[in-house]
């Protein structure tokens, strides 16, 4: 996109995330992240939904609640899928004893 002068946006973005979550590839998803907020595109509650869940999928459960520390730490508002996709996630890697609300 950038090569034909089109700068990615929130959307761009959050598609590219949805689609490394449906293929598993947190990695990936955690390095657009970070592409984010190198250029300065604020991730919206799409965003940290999709990358929770992403880690979620591939049972990377620290991973996931990574995320969602940085989407308190941002004071975003937290909803049912984001608890939803970090319980799963602390539920596949057997961390029962994780503290939501500490992260």
């Amino acid at each position: 996109m950038r090569k034909i002068g089109v700068l990615p946006d929130v959307i761009t973005y959050n598609a590219a995330i949805s689609a490394c979550e449906k293929g598993e590839q947190w990695q990936q998803v955690l390095r657009i992240l970070a592409e984010m907020r190198s250029v300065s595109v604020l991730p919206d509650v799409i965003t940290y939904n999709a990358a929770i869940s992403a880690c979620e999928k591939s049972e990377q459960w620290q991973q996931a609640l990574g995320v969602l520390a940085e989407k308190r730490k941002i004071s975003m508002l937290l909803d049912v899928i984001t608890y939803s996709s970090a319980i799963s996630a602390c539920a596949k890697g057997e961390q029962w004893q994780q503290d939501l609300d500490s992260w």
